[in-house]
């Protein structure tokens, strides 16, 4: 009986690691190959400063690829410039840090749920016809006759 051996290509973007010469074995120099990722990080290390096009542009690797790795390695607020491939030097944007959620105590949400019940009633009021609001007012006055 004859083995069937089934054999799936996997293709990767791979580069030398010494002359940068990009695919499958494309030299002889007899350097391993390494992932465009680990070039990234290398350059990204060794350039922190850069941007993402220029190193990019320098080892051969797509730019989404530089920005995904200096994302993941690189902390926030490490560098505070970069030059672009053009030579100018930008600030980067600051993020915005995310307000801290205040929880109210239990008086403060207590008056706040009190104003909410105040501020619905006055609708309903407002919505009654005259007829309805004095039925209304007249149960009030029997209801609560000693707190008015």
């Amino acid at each position: 009986m004859a083995v069937l051996q089934l054999v799936q290509q996997v293709s990767r973007a791979m580069q030398c690691s010494s002359c940068g010469a990009a695919g499958i074995a494309a030299c002889d120099c007899g350097a391993p190959y390494m992932p465009a990722s680990a070039a990234a990080a290398k350059a990204i290390a060794a350039n922190p400063d850069k941007s993402a096009r220029e190193i990019a542009d320098e080892i051969g690797v797509g730019k989404s690829t530089v920005s995904r790795i200096r994302q993941a390695t690189v902390p926030d607020g490490t560098v505070t410039t970069r030059t672009g491939k053009d030579g100018v030097t930008r600030v980067l944007p600051k993020r915005k840090p995310k307000p801290e959620e205040v929880i109210p105590t239990e008086e403060e949400a207590e008056e706040s749920y009190q104003q909410h019940l105040y501020e619905i009633m006055c609708d309903y009021l407002g919505d009654m016809t005259e007829q309805t609001r004095r039925k209304y007012f007249a149960h009030i006055r029997r209801k609560y006759r000693d707190e008015l």
